[in-house]
């Protein structure tokens, strides 16, 4: 159900802002949107853990849009060209996700999935406001 709310408000933010505009009043990224994130990355670990290829499929694909509205922020943030990299690396490993479970490949989207939680925590320890 969580997961579910987590979707719903990410893609309500996409829609009603456009992608690559979710901001805030503060000119940051939406914390809604980045709880999305997390949330998602959550559940995507967890369908690939249990071989669910169409849960699986739906994760990777949300996080790609999402991870084109960080990368798309940022480069209008200007002076933040390691998010910007970090936000393509995570597309580009969501992108392998997405081939590796279409071919039904969950081991090797275990460890892309893996460098993808890296990649994002190597993010916020550069960018994540306390």
């Amino acid at each position: 159900m969580r997961k579910a709310i987590a979707a719903a408000v990410a893609l309500l933010v996409l829609a009603s802002a456009g992608i690559g505009s979710a901001l805030s009043a503060e000119d940051e990224l939406d914390n809604d949107l980045m709880q999305a994130i997390e949330d998602s990355n959550k559940s995507l670990a967890s369908y690939i853990a249990t071989k669910d290829q169409k849960g699986a499929t739906t994760d990777a694909n949300d996080l790609a849009k999402m991870f084109e509205t960080v990368e798309t922020f940022y480069v209008k943030k200007g002076d933040a060209a390691d998010a910007v990299e970090l936000a393509k690396k995570s597309r580009e490993l969501t992108a392998q996700i997405l081939k590796q479970v279409s071919t039904k490949n969950f081991d090797a989207a275990t460890d892309t999935a893996t460098t993808l939680s890296r990649t994002c925590k190597t993010c916020h320890n550069f960018y994540k406001k306390s």
